[in-house]
């Protein structure tokens, strides 16, 4: 693969202001930091040198937190800092993970063989360190199409799978093309030992841009909806269950029957879950095992389920093209997520969602 930064083919998302979009903002550094700190870290530049590629230590690198002046996004706790993506591995060999905690949204994306990864988002609370970092998937390019030209990091992929990501929207940083910004952790084994330095790579994306607008919007919850502490769904090598904790505000991640935390020991949360029941196919992209890659269709509509403050809606979600919001609606009431992270569950339709 070329390291020549692709030319981008999709459109630019729009760059309006949401008022409603910025309800969740005050008191998200307090909410992620539940339950491990007592008040977020003064604002630092990250000043860490990155390990070698023998090092054994995985020893997670603070956190910053990045003050700006720039105009809020439409997307809450976006507030005009550089946004980057990865994808990370989402199974045992992966644990613990690095820098999940911190993401503003996470997306469990279906893979082959039944499996699932993670594609993570951040920008208001960038971590030190992210991983294990592993390859992208076609349905990445949709996933962050409206967010706009974003850094995303990822190592392998295979040929169709690298050319369908070039012509994105995206800035690639693969660690194939390059290996700025990341190192191999001496202390994880191949392939699951690739982690990734934030600052190096978004210097290596040129900073990225402020982002744009993926659709979520945060505020009070919405009339109706019924009581739930609990929702879990299995694919057919993974599994994922989340409980509310009420003196927490919010959803405790447990994946493969294993409480998830990170390398430190924080343990990951949701402040709201989304259900997205998409259509899911076999695309033409077959492995080195010879399977095909699921490719997840996240433009169009759907049913979805919101989870929030103890309770469920059900409503649906709707994109009209790949430059615009996801929207989020129960009824006529458009449905806002609870201040923290949003998991979104990529669910092929069909598959049981256990909802109590």
């Amino acid at each position: 693969m070329s390291a020549t930064p692709p030319t981008p083919n999709r459109p630019q998302p729009p760059r309006r202001a949401v008022a409603a979009g910025l309800a969740g903002l005050a008191g998200w550094a307090a909410a992620a930091l539940a339950g491990c700190s007592s008040a977020p870290p003064a604002p630092v530049a990250s000043t860490s040198r990155a390990p070698s590629s023998s090092s054994s230590s995985t020893r997670p690198v603070p956190a910053t937190t990045r003050a700006t002046t720039a105009a809020a996004s439409p997307y809450t706790r976006l507030t005009g800092g550089p946004v980057l993506a990865a994808k990370i591995d989402n199974t045992s060999a992966s644990r613990p993970r690095t820098g999940v905690w911190l993401a503003d949204v996470v997306y469990v994306e279906p893979v082959e063989a039944g499996l699932t990864r993670l594609l993570c988002v951040w920008s208001s609370r960038m971590p030190g360190e992210i991983g294990p970092v592993r390859s992208g998937r076609e349905t990445d390019v949709d996933l962050l199409a409206n967010y706009g030209k974003v850094a995303f990091a990822f190592s392998g992929g295979s040929a169709a799978t690298v050319a369908a990501l070039e012509a994105g929207n995206q800035v690639d940083l693969s660690n194939d093309a390059s290996p700025v910004g990341f190192y191999r952790a001496g202390n994880r084994r191949a392939p699951y030992n690739v982690i990734g330095r934030t600052a190096a790579l978004l210097a290596r994306a040129g900073g990225s841009v402020r982002p744009g607008d993926p659709g979520f919007r945060f505020g009070p919850a919405p009339t109706g909806g019924q009581a739930a502490t609990r929702v879990a769904t299995s694919w057919q090598a993974s599994r994922i269950d989340l409980a509310y904790d009420a003196a927490r505000h919010a959803w405790r991640v447990v994946i493969d029957g294993v409480p998830d935390s990170d390398a430190d020991g924080t343990p990951h949360y949701a402040g709201s879950v989304v259900v997205q029941h998409v259509p899911v196919r076999q695309s033409s992209n077959v492995d080195v095992n010879g399977v095909h890659t699921p490719l997840a269709t996240v433009i169009g509509s759907g049913p979805a389920e919101v989870l929030r403050d103890g309770r469920v809606w059900r409503g649906t979600w709707s994109r009209s093209s790949a430059a615009a919001p996801t929207s989020f609606r129960v009824g006529a009431q458009v449905m806002s997520m609870a201040r923290g992270p949003v998991w979104v569950l990529l669910v092929p339709q069909g598959q049981a969602v256990t909802i109590a």
